[in-house]
């Protein structure tokens, strides 16, 4: 089979119907080929977003517990977060170079 005979048989309306169908498909349409990996590729990512903060949840519910009932930890967090001090104290605070 020669490549005339070839090219013969593949000129004919279906074959390029089919042929604008695939690319209309792959290329042009609002679902498109390149469409669908970049979404694949936004699912993926999500789904290790809500991997990550699923093992961020213990450890938030342990502090606010924390935060909530021990007093020590509540001092804590009010001296370094939130700068407080005790009436008889006084605070330096110094600044380092990064």
């Amino acid at each position: 089979m020669s490549f005339r005979e070839i090219l013969r048989k593949l000129n004919n309306r279906y074959v390029y119907a089919t042929l604008l169908f695939l690319i209309v498909i792959l290329f042009i349409d609002q679902f498109n080929l390149f469409e669908q990996i970049r979404l694949s590729k936004s699912v993926k990512d999500k789904k290790q977003q809500i991997e990550y903060y699923e093992k961020l949840v213990p450890e938030s519910k342990q502090y606010l517990n924390d935060l909530q009932n021990d007093t020590a930890t509540m001092e804590k967090v009010a001296r370094e977060q939130y700068l407080m001090k005790r009436d008889n104290e006084i605070i330096y605070l110094t600044e380092t170079q990064e």
